[in-house]
């Protein structure tokens, strides 16, 4: 006997509304009394990818049921595709007649994704989100893409003000539009920004709720210049604009920061004391360039710190957290001359840090690299520090240069694995590594040969994971095509 479908239709709607919309509609093979349950419980997500051609005619039923039975809706979630022709725009009126129908029954969650999609290409038209999207006071969560946003489009006044997520995409939309509707929505928690144009300023004072932010600008537009101070903020993830932190702004609740190809500042008077990740790639600190910055980050509870570039930073962490990791990608492209007493500076401020250092070489000559090392090595000696530990450091490329930077890498930090290396070239690093060298670089190799106590080679193992030692001998024969990823492990005297 089937008890369920002997409860209330309350108790059924309840039911339902806490399966996913696709398993909601699958319901109604179940029995009769099942077969449009799904029409009436109290949320529902509609999309034209699982209604296809019959879409309006599904939504327009469904809210006129709605209606006509005085149903209540309290949550709506509506995505769709907007298509239109070479010689015309397609009307929206039925996009009008929904909103305005779920106004009426007083929806309380009301979120939309609309995408506006060219049957032709050469058309440069966009469609213009309808005014009465704005209207919608139950607008909680707007995502749009490929549509104008102008003043046609927002109306005289922004009714939406309890939108908390606004995600626009491809979205053409001016300054003075964007101010007036976040000027007009304070309580948005969530906003992206992807690939936006003519958008040239964001200036977001007065939301004070924003939790997580995001701006990815495409490559062939301007750059962006944003100013962003909530102190509720969490998350900042930017690519490709100009980001300025406010002197004296209070970040309590940062957590993440991401930049990529960015232009920033920063100022010692920020204090970032929630913040755990960031993230700098290929950025550049405003007004100098970054190798010439002294980066100063009051970062108390920082758990991870990446950096990708070509130019090796000037950069310090205030932390009082006992276990945090450093991931450094250096890009080897430039004169060789300071590289190593740059990087040797920036090891040093991130010694209490686990260190993962990348270094990958581009268009460098090998025998070009370190040809006179005299001021390596007479910074070390009258510096007099300690070589810092690194816990990986990963060489990428062609390993012609493996004896020249490993050298002077060794002489100013001391690994404790090398990888990854192609077993094709195992025998031959190793070679290297443990040879002595001519000419300039003996005194060189001498600032670090008495502290290597061993050197092990070891091969990862793909089916367990791990790497296991191994010897040269017991390397598998080659095979063209096939890739088998060796390391060395050293160890280094314990008084380091």
């Amino acid at each position: 006997m089937d008890r369920i479908s002997e409860l209330s239709e309350d108790i059924l709607q309840r039911i339902l509304s806490l399966l996913s919309q696709e398993d909601a509609v699958r319901t109604s093979v179940l029995s009769k009394s099942w077969r449009e349950i799904w029409c009436t419980r109290p949320n529902l997500d509609l999309s034209d990818t699982n209604f296809k051609q019959e879409f309006i005619s599904t939504v327009d039923k469904t809210l006129q049921r709605y209606c006509d039975q005085r149903i209540c809706l309290e949550k709506f979630q509506l995505s769709m595709s907007l298509y239109y022709s070479h010689s015309e725009l397609k009307p929206v009126w039925f996009l009008e007649k929904w909103i305005r129908a779920l106004t009426n029954m007083g929806v309380k969650e009301f979120r939309l994704s609309i995408y506006s999609k060219r049957i032709q290409r050469r058309r440069r038209r966009s469609i213009k989100v309808p005014a009465v999207v704005f209207e919608a006071e139950s607008l909680q969560d707007l995502h749009a893409e490929g549509f104008t946003l102008d003043q046609t489009s927002i109306g005289r006044n922004i009714l939406s003000k309890h939108l908390k997520k606004l995600h626009l995409e491809k979205v053409n939309i001016e300054d003075k539009i964007f101010e007036k509707i976040i000027t007009s929505c304070p309580l948005i928690e969530t906003m992206s920004l992807d690939s936006c144009n003519k958008l040239r300023n964001i200036k977001a004072y007065n939301l004070r709720h924003l939790r997580e932010f995001s701006f990815s600008a495409s490559f062939d537009e301007t750059e962006c210049s944003i100013e962003i101070y909530p102190p509720s903020l969490e998350t900042i993830h930017i690519t490709r604009g100009i980001i300025s932190f406010q002197k004296g702004a209070e970040f309590r609740n940062l957590k993440t920061i991401f930049l990529s190809e960015v232009q920033f500042s920063l100022c010692s008077s920020c204090r970032f004391p929630s913040l755990t990740e960031l993230d700098i790639l290929y950025c550049d600190v405003l007004e100098e360039p970054m190798e010439e910055s002294n980066l100063f980050i009051d970062a108390p509870n920082i758990d991870s710190f990446v950096y990708y570039g070509s130019l090796i930073p000037s950069i310090s962490f205030s932390t009082t957290s006992r276990e945090w990791s450093s991931t450094l990608y250096l890009v080897f492209s430039d004169d060789p001359s300071l590289w190593l007493l740059k990087l040797s500076t920036l090891l040093e401020s991130l010694s209490r840090s686990e260190i993962s250092l990348r270094i990958s070489p581009y268009r460098v000559n090998a025998e070009d690299i370190f040809q006179d090392n005299h001021d390596l090595v007479q910074y070390i000696k009258d510096e007099n520090k300690a070589a810092v530990m690194v816990d990986k450091l990963i060489l990428l490329g062609n390993l012609s240069y493996f004896s020249a930077l490993s050298n002077g890498l060794f002489s100013i930090c001391r690994p404790r694995t090398i990888g990854d290396v192609n077993y094709t070239n195992s025998e031959s690093a190793l070679k290297n590594l443990m040879q002595g060298e001519g000419g300039n670089q003996d005194e060189l190799r001498q600032l670090w040969l008495p502290d290597l106590e061993e050197v092990n080679l070891e091969i990862y193992d793909n089916n367990r994971y791990e790497w296991d030692p191994t010897s040269l001998s017991d390397l598998p024969d080659y095979e063209e095509g096939k890739r088998i990823s060796t390391r060395f492990s050293l160890k280094w005297r314990q008084n380091l």
